[in-house]
């Protein structure tokens, strides 16, 4: 995503008063437990959401019953800041998965929570500008 280029405290990314909030589904088929985001904003760019959100999987393929954390984060644009669900203009999104694995689902699931709990306090490695990228030169 685009680079932070404005160095006043308005451009920075700061996690919204909702905290970690526990979900129930939000990954595909392959969720085998609770998720946990967290939502993050910028006061200059009040239309302007990322939130990410961790939770257990199950390993596919040969690893039979192992389980890892995937971190998925949305980029989201809205006209309306108030009006999250009916206002959005642009998003995109990114699953990664992280390397360790677990030998159950609720080892995993508290693993995406000590997750979750991390990215609630990196909010400063957010460098997205706010803007939809559609909406950028290229050149």
């Amino acid at each position: 995503m685009s680079e932070n280029r404005s160095g006043d405290r308005g451009s920075e990314w700061r996690p919204d008063e909702t905290g970690i909030a526990r979900n129930d589904q939000v990954g595909d088929d392959d969720q085998v437990g609770e998720s946990y985001s967290v939502r993050f904003r910028r006061a200059n760019v009040p239309g302007a959401i990322i939130t990410r959100t961790a939770y257990p999987v199950k390993v596919s393929g040969d690893c039979e019953g192992q389980f890892l954390v995937r971190v998925e984060t949305v980029w989201l644009v809205y006209r309306d800041p108030t009006d999250l669900g009916g206002t959005e203009v642009w998003s995109n999104r990114r699953a990664e998965d992280e390397n360790e694995l677990y030998e159950t689902a609720a080892e995993a699931e508290r693993a995406a929570l000590n997750v979750a709990s991390e990215l609630h306090s990196d909010a400063g490695s957010l460098t997205w500008d706010g803007l939809p990228e559609w909406g950028q030169s290229d050149t």
